[in-house]
């Protein structure tokens, strides 16, 4: 019976984390296209807004994120 207990929750655990990789994962890749779409201004030479200039500076805090999801899945 215990085992039963144990698979089951084990199930819902994983299930919980594949929810949050997928809703993570989501996210980067709005990200991705943010920072994609600011290389084609920064390549055409237009000028960056200063919502531009506050996003690359968050750059540091989306590596910090992709960690995290790589932590997610590999704990799958």
């Amino acid at each position: 019976m215990n085992d039963i207990l144990d698979t089951s929750a084990l199930r819902l655990v994983h299930e919980e984390k594949l929810k949050d990789l997928i809703k993570q994962q989501g996210k980067l890749k709005e990200l991705e296209a943010e920072l994609n779409r600011i290389n084609a201004k920064i390549n055409k030479k237009e000028e960056l807004t200063s919502d531009d200039t506050k996003f690359i500076g968050n750059l540091g805090w989306l590596a910090a994120l992709s960690v995290s999801i790589a932590t997610i899945a590999a704990s799958l």
